[in-house]
């Protein structure tokens, strides 16, 4: 399918989406946006001792080894992607997720694996489980808790409001994931995610969670505004920090205090916390005692319609707080 008409169909997509969000589809209503394609960074893999690079422009592509660079084009395979040189045939690159298999003049290389750092944007789901990983080399599906793997190089990337859309061409058809800017909640975990995703293959559509968790809690310091039911006397004198390198800290009705988190498939859990010894009023000190005590209970974390932070020890909410 040409590249316009899939910028049509996601976009058409996209508006039914927005729809069923309540959004305005009327073109007169509906604000403007810029829908970009994203850049196709060059692609790093190592087969044993070399180092290929990989770039693709459209349908074709650019291989570069070493000193030599060709100019490849796709071939149709059972599955994975699979390139072969327009002035070369006996030189082919045939990829299958982060692995691939380099053929140079007809002779085979070592196996190639891709050089990439974590997923770009990662989503799951359940009953039967799913995964999707965005990865500079394309989209990497896993379905029926990993009997089924779908690979799609190269997507289309789109932006508009409140969205973002990947579309691209896998072996066995067009795999397209909308991912919208909408809390969601694992419905087997309870683990809270920034984004609702939804993703088609052939005649599956899959709905689930992505983003990282961990967004949700990291930025602006939170003001803590009851402790197991009560409510905190001075929410700006109970604050909860959480850094992007898994320490946090902040001030607890007297002291400061610091220590680390862990954010897992299991939950959240809180400390053990280092704090100063300054001595304060006895009520604020109350307040303090409480405050450590009930964090170190903490097991998991959610997020309210109102965007309250919410955190649990077991069922129980036992810590909200406000930015």
């Amino acid at each position: 399918m040409a590249r316009p008409y899939l910028q049509l169909a996601v976009i058409a997509h996209l508006l039914g989406g927005c729809a069923m969000l309540g959004m305005a589809t009327d073109p007169a209503d509906a604000p403007r946006t810029v829908l970009e394609l994203d850049p196709q960074p060059a692609l790093q893999y190592r087969c044993g001792e070399q180092v290929l690079s990989l770039r693709h422009f459209g349908e074709l592509a650019t291989l570069s080894v070493g000193e030599r660079n060709f100019t490849m084009r796709p071939e149709r395979s059972a599955s994975g992607a699979k390139l072969v040189a327009v002035d070369d045939e006996s030189t082919t690159f045939w990829s299958k997720g982060d692995a691939a298999m380099f053929e140079l003049a007809g002779v085979a290389q070592p196996e190639c694996r891709l050089v990439a750092d974590k997923p770009l944007f990662r989503a799951v789901g359940n009953e039967p489980g799913w995964r999707l990983d965005v990865t500079a080399a394309g989209l990497n599906l896993s379905m029926d808790y990993g009997e089924t793997r779908v690979f799609a190089p190269s997507p289309l990337v789109i932006d508009a409001a409140g969205a973002r859309s990947y579309q691209a061409m896998s072996a066995g058809g067009e795999l397209s994931v909308l991912v919208f800017d909408r809390l969601c909640v694992d419905s087997m975990s309870a683990m809270h995610h920034p984004n609702t995703v939804e993703v088609r293959w052939q005649d599956r559509v899959l709905r689930g969670c992505g983003g990282e968790p961990a967004s949700l809690l990291q930025g602006e310091p939170w003001q803590v505004v009851d402790i197991d039911g009560r409510a905190v006397s001075d929410p700006q004198r109970v604050t909860l920090a959480f850094g992007t390198d898994g320490r946090a800290g902040g001030l607890a009705a007297c002291n400061r205090y610091n220590g680390s988190y862990v954010l897992s498939g299991e939950g959240l859990r809180l400390g053990p916390f280092a704090s100063t010894k300054m001595a304060c009023a006895p009520a604020a000190m109350d307040e303090e005692a409480r405050f450590h005590a009930t964090i170190e209970r903490v097991t998991r974390f959610g997020v309210d319609e109102q965007g309250a932070l919410l955190l649990y020890a077991g069922d129980a909410v036992v810590m909200r707080a406000r930015r």
